[in-house]
């Protein structure tokens, strides 16, 4: 199918909401993407050969003992804490957590320097843009609904909804109030953003709900969002079921609401990362990510990808009553 233009971001832009006070055409914090490519492209033959030799381990394991090894790789999760942090994590929310928060250590150790090096890599680097993306385009989709008495959004399978409390707070300051369902089946997940919500001072403008999301058109009943955002969930759900999801998204949404979305496209290390980091993924191309917002019902929506193009976007608005 023919997708929209498709936006790649550069610097995290002021918000374009029609809005009548003046600080809305400031912007509310700017951040710089990560765009190191070169070292990780020449490392690249030397991924691939690691990946062929977890494959050829994890063969050898299972014949033997059914199951995979302890540890993949030496000069990964072996040496290193916090790529084993995110392997033995992989696809939760703790590993987002310990990849949107690394703090790269200057201290000249084996340690820190193969920790540096994986929390470095392209697939690294891109979901961190993606959280900037993400904090983004949650305001300037909450400005758009400011002039309201208040906003109304619904994060789906929110994880530990780090952008989301975030951008709560530096809104709170400037006297928007935003009213939240955060939506996880992981109590795990709730308990920490509860904790980060508290730290933020936005806890009285949230709702914890420990459900699938599945769920979403019985909560949006008496909600009434006007927005809906669920990142990461695409990356996990084949097409026909992610189309489905997406309609009943579309459907709990008020009258020209956002939804916010994204997934993870075909990538260079997309390999290693499967094999050596054991997670798995949707790897979807453009084309068939706009193909799941189309397919739901939706007809206005662009696509932003991350400076990599590894993570993309998809915001797409309802149409109105």
């Amino acid at each position: 199918m023919n997708t929209r233009v498709i936006e790649v971001a550069a610097v995290p832009e002021v918000s374009e909401m029609e809005a009548e006070t003046a600080f809305l055409n400031q912007p509310i914090r700017l951040a710089v993407y990560e765009k190191r490519r070169w070292l990780y492209i020449l490392f690249l033959p030397v991924m691939w050969l690691l990946t062929i030799y977890v494959m050829i381990k994890k063969t050898i394991c299972k014949a033997f003992s059914r199951s995979n090894p302890k540890i993949n790789s030496f000069w990964f999760d072996g040496l290193g804490l916090s790529p084993r942090k995110v392997k033995e994590n992989a696809a939760s929310w703790q590993a987002l957590d310990e990849i949107y928060n690394y703090n790269f250590d200057h201290s000249i150790t084996p340690g820190t320097l193969v920790d540096n090096f994986w929390e470095g890599i392209m697939n690294c680097q891109a979901v961190r843009n993606r959280f900037k993306l993400v904090k983004q385009e949650l305001r300037r989709a909450i400005l758009r609904f400011s002039n309201h008495e208040e906003v109304r959004l619904i994060s789906l399978a929110c994880g530990s909804a780090q952008a989301v409390i975030e951008v709560l707070a530096e809104l709170k300051t400037k006297r928007i109030i935003v009213r939240v369902v955060l939506l996880d089946i992981d109590q795990s997940a709730l308990d920490y953003a509860m904790g980060l919500a508290k730290k933020h001072g936005v806890l009285d403008q949230i709702k914890l709900v420990r459900a699938s999301v599945s769920r979403v058109v019985k909560i949006s009943r008496d909600f009434k969002p006007q927005v809906i955002e669920m990142v990461g969930f695409l990356d996990y759900i084949p097409q026909e079921k992610a189309i489905r999801l997406v309609t009943k998204i579309r459907e709990s949404l008020e009258p020209k609401g956002v939804f916010i979305t994204s997934n993870i496209a075909p990538n260079s290390e997309m390999r290693f990362i499967h094999w050596v980091v054991n997670w798995s993924m949707v790897y979807r191309t453009p084309e068939e990510l706009a193909e799941v917002i189309v397919e739901a019902g939706f007809s206005n929506y662009r696509l932003i990808y991350e400076p990599l193009k590894i993570h993309g976007l998809a915001i797409a608005q309802k149409d109105g009553a």
